[in-house]
């Protein structure tokens, strides 16, 4: 049997076997020298029985500690091999990622995504679930999901979509999940905290076969700080642990969140959103600042503990910033999910003077005759239900900044330079990942978009957006996942 094998960084290993990927046409296998300086055989069950024994030793050249080895496969037909399972051969133990269904290399895939964020229509187009009005005033939703989950379907390469039930699946679903489909990703959002539910996932992971995926998964804290996660947590993200290469987050935070919890093999990928358009040449314009006109800012007024240490100043620069950035241009507030906001951009009578009655609470409005903010939400409002309108509204603007990192990275897709107001652990580890101008609260509320626009900063966004495509790319590459990159 030829088994290529070439050696990695030892820093790499986590266990010493594991399988990285597996397709119906090879399986790649991380090993790692025992403490001895000897390499453990390995044995290779297809569908439970013994295909091959493999001594990594005779593969492996130099002084490696670490190396992955591609283990070629038999021609066999697509409804035949049904798991793949590497052990060791002295003992029996089987490598975590072993007994999965291996991912067809010729066959159109069937993909089961954990907390979808809309319906999707058109493929993978992403827009909110149609209802009444009533119901898209009453009703909070995270238009930034909505963007996340449609990048990542850009990303993948799939031929039919379904959402896994997690809340209340009957033994009949995880039959026809185990039978039909070919492999599981998670929707890309702040899923890495304390108060995270995953209801029934993971007994539905348990008894389901497949590969599971998490691309540009994230934690959440105010500050950066320690977060325990709770037993469930730890053993839904153990799964995905054991069942792909490694676990795609957003930033160093949400990495050393993990690794803190026990889960070893992360790797930092940014995400989904900034690549959705599949363009590693993109160009990001940077203009001179006398000819930026129409600038997005994208607001972001929940203010809870969990997204802000002070809410109170929050609000406070965040409403100075807005103001500024009025004056300085033809802005556009663009609204990503708050009720009150819908109810303008609704054009909604009733839930308008409601909406006037929570911004004065709160202080956000100096009363329901503060002329400035009623002009800007009564003309100067952008909000959307699909994201497809959003990709039309970015590209028609010169520069977008503000609170809300959906509001800029998809603009950044579009070649629209951006500007991101760190607030959270979470805007600050995406900005580092993917070298987006970061800058306090208090520099756009005292000097506006003039003060932050640094052509410095952009050019280096500019330069890096191609090494963040291929660190994207190759990630989806090493977990074996399917994806139009």
């Amino acid at each position: 049997m030829n088994a290529p094998a070439h050696p990695v960084p030892a820093s790499q290993a986590v266990l010493p076997m594991k399988i990285l990927r597996a397709t119906t046409q090879e399986v790649v296998v991380l090993v790692a020298r025992e403490p001895g300086g000897a390499w453990a055989p390995l044995r290779l069950l297809l569908d439970g029985q013994e295909y091959a024994t493999i001594h990594p030793g005779a593969l492996v050249t130099g002084d490696a500690t670490v190396a992955e080895i591609a283990i070629p496969l038999p021609a066999l037909p697509e409804t035949r091999l049904r798991s793949i399972a590497i052990a060791d051969a002295r003992t029996g133990v089987l490598a975590p990622g072993s007994e999965l269904r291996p991912v067809s290399k010729t066959k159109a895939l069937r993909a089961l995504v954990i907390y979808p964020a809309g319906e999707v229509y058109d493929h993978d187009k992403v827009r909110w679930y149609r209802a009444p009005m009533e119901k898209l005033l009453s009703d909070y939703f995270n238009i930034g999901d909505m963007i996340v989950y449609d990048s990542t379907l850009k990303l993948l390469d799939y031929a039919h979509l379904e959402p896994m039930k997690i809340m209340s699946p009957t033994d009949a679903d995880i039959a026809r999940y185990a039978s039909e489909f070919d492999f599981v990703f998670v929707r890309g959002s702040n899923f890495i905290h304390e108060s995270m539910e995953w209801f029934r996932a993971v007994e539905v992971l348990e008894k389901v076969k497949l590969p599971v995926y998490a691309i540009g998964v994230g934690a959440q804290a105010s500050q950066n700080r320690k977060i325990e996660l709770p037993e469930a947590s730890k053993r839904f993200w153990s799964i995905v642990a054991e069942r792909s290469a490694a676990i795609g987050v957003r930033g160093a935070f949400s990495a050393e969140t993990l690794r803190q919890n026990g889960i070893r093999n992360v790797e930092v990928v940014g995400c989904p959103s900034i690549f959705r358009t599949r363009n590693r040449d993109l160009k990001i314009r940077i203009p001179d600042q006398r000819d930026i006109r129409k600038v997005a800012f994208s607001l972001r007024r929940e203010a809870d503990k969990s997204y802000t240490a002070d809410p109170e100043a929050y609000l406070r620069n965040q409403k100075a910033a807005l103001l500024k950035v009025d004056s300085q241009s033809e802005m556009v507030m663009s609204s990503h999910g708050e009720q009150e906001e819908k109810a303008f951009f609704l054009r909604d009578p009733v839930a308008k003077e409601k909406a006037v009655a929570e911004f004065t609470r709160t202080g956000w409005w100096s009363g329901s005759d503060d002329a400035a903010m009623r002009r800007i939400y009564e003309k100067q409002l952008f909000s959307f239900f699909d994201v497809e309108h959003y990709d039309a509204f970015a590209r028609s603007q010169d520069l977008a900044v503000g609170y809300r990192v959906h509001g800029v990275l998809p603009a950044v897709a579009h070649g629209v330079p951006g500007v991101l107001v760190a607030y959270d652990t979470r805007s600050q580890e995406l900005a580092e990942t993917l070298k987006i101008p970061v800058v306090p609260e208090a520099a756009l509320a005292e000097g506006g978009w003039r003060a932050v626009y640094q052509e410095a900063a952009l050019n280096g966004l500019a330069k890096s957006y191609a090494g963040s495509y291929d660190r994207m790319r190759g990630f989806l590459d090493r977990n074996g996942i399917p994806h139009r990159m």
